[in-house]
């Protein structure tokens, strides 16, 4: 046996060392993944060896012998005929499997873009249903959210006509067109999933915020200069934004706090932002809360409340921001950076005007209409009726079941008048120091 072994192996090192040119000339690409189990093989003049097809080519196969030896190419006409049949079954045997490999990545990658997309259009009905999510209208509101600043990073790198660098956090996914290192991503992260777990911890049942991100990661690009930023079409004057047709959020690297020094990159955020937890609440809230009669007041009054909430090392101090939000509405902020800065008397428009605006309309008078939101925000929240937000509640689940305009408005208002609203608004504002006077 040995010397037939042997013979054998002689036999392969001629073929090999004869028909190399010829090989590389007419080469078929194949995968050498993948090898069946070793066979016995016989050539034409009868003589035997137990070897496995590593890749099959034009004419030729490369066999490696079963004894952990190495790898030779063998001619077919130097083969028995049941071998050379053999070989090409399993030649067309791995291309119908390779073919069903990639048809199945391919529904696979459609199935996770079916998902990103409702996820991105944020229908509350679509997400219970895929995720098997339920409604937290019932829970208590969070005191203080703590998301633990320790969180494990992943990353990988994306070839192409620009090379990217992503990162992966437990429900975040960073898309970077530089290199970070993993200890910089982490603390920045923090902000992200501390944030992503304020507004899953907020009885207001916005599903988006529930996904688990095993099953979906919410996409943010980020940008080494504000000028990429810009040129990607983030707003000139912005921190970061929320684009809605995309479900992502983008934002450029010094708004994170990091910095380029030498030709790495450090983490070193000592201010305040308000504008990223505000765009991430965004990309958080489910599309239903964007209908009219929330859109505007609610949708970024919520986003309001949240970024103006005090935040510190992955912290949100939920219960003790009133006096945060009273004085970044009326004045530049508890720090005094930023801040609507409406004084301590508002004067309001009509309060029924005010909900039902266009959006565009809101937006055409930001500062106030954000300040204005934030505060008609925190009033529904904590103050309204008996203070159980029995009414913010129902107006909530209405707007999941397709109310919307004037008819959901109606329920929020729970048998008052526009005017008796009014009052009830300002007489609780009035107790805390602010004025606002509705037209």
């Amino acid at each position: 046996m040995l010397a037939r072994l042997f013979v054998f192996y002689l036999f392969f090192m001629k073929l090999y060392s004869s028909s190399l040119l010829a090989a590389v000339a007419a080469l078929v690409s194949f995968s050498a993944a993948g090898s069946l189990d070793a066979r016995t093989f016989t050539d034409v003049k009868n003589r035997k060896i137990k070897a496995s097809i590593v890749q099959v080519f034009e004419n030729r196969v490369e066999l490696k012998m079963d004894n952990g030896g190495k790898s030779y190419e063998v001619p077919f006409d130097k083969l028995s005929a049941s071998d050379v049949a053999y070989i090409k079954e399993w030649k067309e045997d791995k291309k119908k499997s390779e073919v069903a490999q990639k048809t199945s990545e391919v529904e696979k990658s459609k199935k996770k873009a079916a998902s990103g997309a409702r996820l991105r259009r944020g229908s509350a009905a679509s997400l219970k249903a895929e995720y098997d999510l339920q409604d937290n209208f019932d829970a208590p509101w969070p005191s203080r959210i703590d998301s633990g600043f320790n969180i494990e990073i992943s990353s990988s790198t994306e070839e192409g006509s620009r090379k990217r660098f992503i990162y992966y956090s437990p429900n975040y996914e960073f898309i970077c067109d530089v290199e970070l290192s993993k200890n910089v991503v982490k603390k920045f992260a923090a902000l992200f999933e501390a944030t992503r777990e304020y507004c899953r911890e907020l009885p207001i049942s916005t599903m988006k915020a529930h996904v688990p991100g095993e099953k979906f990661r919410n996409k943010i690009f980020l940008f080494e200069t504000k000028e990429t930023y810009i040129q990607n079409g983030g707003p000139p004057q912005s921190a970061g934004v929320f684009m809605g047709g995309k479900g992502i959020v983008m934002a450029p690297l010094v708004s994170l706090g990091v910095k380029k020094v030498g030709s790495s990159y450090m983490f070193d955020y000592k201010g305040s932002n308000k504008t990223l937890p505000h765009e991430l609440t965004h990309q958080l809230t489910d599309g239903e809360y964007y209908a009219s009669g929330a859109r505007g007041w609610f949708s970024e009054g919520l986003a309001e409340y949240v970024a103006t909430t005090p935040y510190r090392s992955g912290k949100f101090m939920v219960k003790t921001n009133l006096s945060a939000i009273k004085a970044y509405a009326t004045e530049y902020g508890k720090d005094g950076r930023g801040g609507r800065n409406l004084g301590k008397k508002i004067s309001a428009p009509d309060l029924k005007g005010y909900m039902l605006q266009s959006y565009s309309s809101f937006t055409s008078n930001a500062n106030f209409n954000y300040g204005l939101g934030l505060l008609i925000t925190y009033y529904y929240f904590h103050w309204d009726g008996e203070g159980d937000r029995a009414n913010i509640n129902a107006f909530l689940k209405v707007l999941k079941e397709g109310k919307r305009g004037e008819e959901a408005l109606n329920v929020l208002l729970n048998g008052r008048s526009w005017d008796e609203m009014e009052k009830a608004i300002s007489k609780s504002w009035r107790s805390r120091g602010v004025r606002i006077d509705f037209r």
